[in-house]
């Protein structure tokens, strides 16, 4: 009986620590912008009022801020005014998701988007 106890709760040890290591796995994975992303200097300083890059700018009501742990943030909690972050806009040009970079992020350039070009069409009949 205490055998079988020992070995059921070293069994749930081994289960607990393998699910807290594949969650610290995950902590350590680059994040993926998307090919449309943005770079900029964002200025949350005086918000609602927004800046980036020196330009006044407007957050879409949906608009999401990630921090650096990829969790959403307030944007009235936020109110440094330099935060170097990448974006991206909506199809009226409002700011529409945010993510702030770490200082590993910082140096690295953005992939380039993607220019969509058709493919020309032949037909394999006429010659």
């Amino acid at each position: 009986m205490l055998l079988t106890t020992i070995c059921q709760r070293l069994s749930l040890l081994l289960a607990l620590l393998g699910l807290t290591c594949s969650v610290f796995a995950q902590g350590v994975t680059q994040r993926q912008f998307p090919p449309n992303a943005l770079r900029g200097v964002l200025d949350m300083s005086s918000y609602p009022d927004v800046r980036m890059d020196d330009k006044p700018r407007h957050l879409a009501p949906s608009s999401r801020i990630y921090n650096t742990d990829n969790l959403i943030v307030l944007a009235a909690t936020l109110d440094a005014p330099k935060i170097i972050v990448n974006y991206t806009e909506n199809s009226f040009g409002d700011i529409d998701k945010v993510w702030i970079l770490t200082s590993d992020e910082m140096p690295k350039q953005l992939p380039k988007p993607e220019v969509w070009a058709p493919i020309p069409f032949k037909n394999p009949e006429i010659k």
